[in-house]
């Protein structure tokens, strides 16, 4: 019996009827046809069906919002990459075309309608994307095998020279991940170097051969285990110069890159900053960068790693000799680079072996095959460091009474140690995690879920973790801290490879001893916790005032301050032995000692966005973590926050105060701070501004004929001007609000409480001081800039579209400013009345 092919899915939106059911008819036989009236029902429909929409005929005029809207949305979302959008209005004029096409669009189709143009464009367009991501499947396939066949190789002529040279094949893998770290952390701190992402993975790969020289060198010198006589270490020498001859006498173009960065690295991985390397006596900038930063690889890992003539060194005892320059002189921004990720550097390569070690059986007989196939010999060797690395791994985490735990996303199985297994009572200590009747035994599929989102908002440069989390210990709920460090692959730095970590018993502070009436209540607290703790259907915790005010007390048992904030009226809650909320006179962020609204209220944005986040508070000298939850008491939104002093004893790596706050503060700087204008980045306005609800009015600003401006004056020019009109409009602004350079050169504004009446004079005033600016360098400029303003109430990515939208119609209308109010005129006039006497 033949299959039926299930029709491709076309969405069609439009607020006419008479149109959508015109266009439906034209395609309804050849497509399965979906429906929206405007365009907040069309990103509703895409949300729902994204991974099987082929196509969007798409509206440019509607109500609520229009296709232009629709093409915004759907960029911030990433859509438009994966499904092709044709625009199909009455509306001709180029302004429209262009901005559409500027957007995304792929076609325009105005009416009125032909049937055979529609079907045969609608058509067109299907099959070009089909084939594009076709062909882009393919390529990626092909350049996905290449590198795998050229690691493969490169691997296996490496380890030939590390067997040979008597030393762990880790080591190759050890100078990649050095080498790669170094790169990345240099292309950071400076932009001299032009270096692309595409640069740090050649140097990478070709780290791989910087001592295949060795294959030329006596083994009776090579493993010597003494020390070398002057005579030997002349010879030893020479194979930096034998390694650069063998490249060199490969039968390949010696004008490929990856054969040229081989070279230099081969031959001058031994050379020095000051000239006092070999094999040439290069100094400076005259040795190849490739080269200088695997010679600082290759010492690092050469210090830390047991060779035949010395022990391993400790980290900080192979940093000290380095920085001291027993090792040689180094240029001195790779050493401060080297300084910079050397609190992780021991970590990665622990993971990296743990890794290398869990996933051993499956390379070492994939290597040995492909050692016996070309007849390169060492197989026996190959297998018995294998198996040496495996079986101290194995006896080192066995033998403690600690529960170390591996997830390999590749094979997606998640392993304990022995200890951990026989804790959690698991019959193997090998098992795939989604297993239902293996997983209970030391969690459930919630808990999972919020390690899970933990997982997820690591990054590369963040890649640790700690979340408290309650395992079954027979039968029993304990609380365990997980500490974990996400693992990343090689080849792209965005994807996970695995997460190792530990788990800590950690009771004591969530079961108080000394309380009666706390511990009376056990029951109902372990199920509030485990509410706040794991995510539930609803995302949230929600109680009634009894419960809460149970919670309460048993929380305050355990942490600094334990209170109920309602940011919307930036007061403290209290609740009264009858478990009734109550706004006391106190306001919330008099607890900083401040005298108005916090300008980073952490809990405003958890009733935003009905989640969970953290931040670091400073008063004078003392520091303060500050974790808030969203929580509704009796069907009331209020944020749960839990406040604890860092002292001394809580600070990691014995770093004081002073150090811990120009370290957060300045990664903070780092992570949402435009370099260029001193604003606010677009990173913070997608993961701190996006989602909130609690803000009275948002606007767009955009330079009038920037462009012309660095066409004329170059980008230099450009520049300065970008740095001044920030300065302006933050000048024109108060703390509590929020300005953005939303891109290139666009600024967003975000008003916390502002009332409407005060909003035009705002934005005027903002345009009056960007028009005053004045460039000493270029005095004949002016500047001034056009507005779209929207007041709320609603979320800041919603009113930032609206406000997107008068921006663009202030610009075709040269209006400068057009405002727009969706507030009912009772808020507008509390808001007026809230802030009679504030200064705007």
């Amino acid at each position: 019996m033949l299959k039926v092919r299930p029709k491709l899915k076309v969405l069609i939106v439009d607020d006419s009827e008479l149109n959508r059911e015109m266009l439906g008819s034209m395609l309804g036989n050849e497509y399965e046809i979906l429906e929206a009236e405007n365009g907040a029902q069309a990103v509703e429909i895409l949300r729902e069906h994204i991974s099987d929409l082929s196509l969007i005929l798409l509206d440019v005029q509607m109500p609520q919002m229009d296709g232009l809207e629709v093409l915004i949305h759907m960029n911030q979302s990433h859509w438009i990459d994966s499904i092709p959008v044709v625009m199909i209005s009455s509306e001709t004029a180029p302004k429209f075309i262009e901005r559409a096409y500027d957007l995304g669009a792929t076609d325009y189709i105005a009416r009125p309608y032909n049937t055979m143009i529609v079907r045969r464009r609608v058509a067109n367009v299907i099959l070009s994307f089909a084939k594009q991501r076709q062909l882009m499947e393919i390529i990626t396939q092909q350049i996905s095998k290449k590198e795998k066949d050229n690691r493969l190789m490169l691997s296996i002529l490496s380890h030939i020279v590390e067997f040979r040279n008597g030393e762990s094949g880790l080591h190759v893998l050890h100078i990649n991940i050095i080498t790669e770290l170094l790169l990345r952390q240099l292309m950071l701190k400076t932009d001299c170097n032009k270096m692309t992402y595409e640069d740090i993975t050649m140097i990478s790969m070709a780290s791989a051969l910087h001592d295949i020289g060795k294959i030329a060198i006596p083994e009776e010198i090579l493993n010597k285990p003494g020390r070398l006589t002057a005579e030997e270490f002349q010879i030893m020498q020479g194979h930096s110069m034998a390694g650069a001859e063998i490249l060199m006498d490969l039968p390949i173009d010696r004008n490929e890159p990856l054969l040229k960065t081989a070279y230099e690295i081969c031959r001058w991985h031994h050379e020095r900053y000051d000239g006092s390397g070999y094999p040439d006596g290069l100094k400076g900038d005259a040795i190849p960068l490739s080269a200088q930063v695997v010679a600082l690889a290759d010492v690092y890992d050469a210090l830390t790693s047991e060779r035949c003539y010395k022990p391993a060194y400790s980290h900080d005892t192979a940093m000290k000799m380095i920085f001291d320059g027993q090792c040689g002189v180094f240029h001195p921004l790779l050493l401060e680079c080297l300084r910079d990720i050397g609190d992780t550097l021991a970590q990665e390569l622990l993971a990296q072996n743990t890794l290398e070690t869990e996933n051993a059986p499956k390379e070492t007989s994939h290597i040995t095959e492909q050692l016996q196939r070309y007849g390169l010999g060492a197989t026996e060797r190959l297998l018995q460091q294998r198996s040496y690395e495996q079986q101290r791994f194995r006896f080192l985490s066995d033998k403690t009474e600690e529960i170390f735990f591996n997830y390999s996303v590749e094979s997606s199985i998640l392993s304990f140690n022995k200890y951990g297994a026989e804790r959690f009572n698991i019959e193997s200590d090998l098992f795939h995690p989604l297993e239902n009747e293996k997983l209970p035994k030391c969690a459930d599929s919630n808990i999972l879920d919020h390690i899970l989102e933990k997982v997820r908002t690591a990054t590369p440069l963040q890649p640790d973790f700690q979340v408290d989390v309650p395992l079954a210990v027979n039968q029993e709920i304990h609380w365990f801290r997980c500490l974990g460090h996400v693992i990343w692959t090689n080849e792209n730095r965005k994807r996970h490879a695995g997460v190792l970590g530990k788990l800590i018993n950690i009771d004591e502070k969530y079961i108080p001893a000394t309380n009666s009436s706390v511990a009376a209540a056990k029951p109902s607290i372990e199920s509030l916790i485990n509410g706040i703790h794991a995510k539930k259907e609803t995302d949230y915790c929600s109680i009634s005032g009894i419960e809460a005010r149970i919670l309460l007390q048993y929380l305050k048992t355990v942490f600094d301050v334990v209170r109920l904030v309602d940011a919307s009226q930036n007061c403290q809650v209290d609740i009264n032995e009858s478990g009734a909320p109550q706004c006391s006179d106190f306001h919330c962020y008099g607890i900083w000692n401040k005298d108005e609204r916090c300008e980073n209220c952490i809990s405003a944005k958890c009733m935003s966005n009905k989640g969970s986040l953290t931040k670091f508070e400073f008063i004078d000298q003392n520091i303060y973590h500050v974790r808030a939850t969203y929580v509704e008491v009796d069907g009331y939104p209020y944020s749960l926050e839990i406040i604890d002093q860092i002292t001394e004893k809580t600070l990691l790596g014995g770093h004081g105060k002073d150090e811990i706050i120009k370290y957060i503060t300045a990664y903070n700087h780092k992570l949402y701070v435009d370099i260029l204008t001193g604003t606010y980045n677009r990173r913070y306005y997608e993961e701190q501004l996006r989602d909130m609800y609690h803000i009275s009015a948002v606007a767009m600003l955009d330079m009038d004929h920037f462009k012309s401006i660095n066409d004329t004056y170059g980008h230099p020019a450009g520049d300065r001007a970008l740095r001044q009109v920030a300065v302006a409009i933050k000048n024109c602004v108060r703390k509590a609000d929020y300005v953005v350079r939303f891109g290139g050169d666009e600024f967003l504004i975000v008003f916390r409480e502002i009332p409407f009446h005060m909003l035009p004079k705002k934005l005027e005033a903002i345009r009056s001081c960007v028009k005053n600016v004045i460039l000493p360098d270029y005095p004949q400029l002016q500047f001034s800039i056009s507005i779209g303003g929207v007041y709320g109430p609603g979320k800041t990515s919603d009113l930032m579209n609206a406000a997107d939208t008068l921006l663009y119609q202030a610009k075709r209308e040269k209006a400068g400013v057009r405002i727009e109010c969706l507030a009912s005129d009772s808020l507008m006039n509390r808001k007026g009345n809230e802030n009679e006497n504030e200064t705007i």
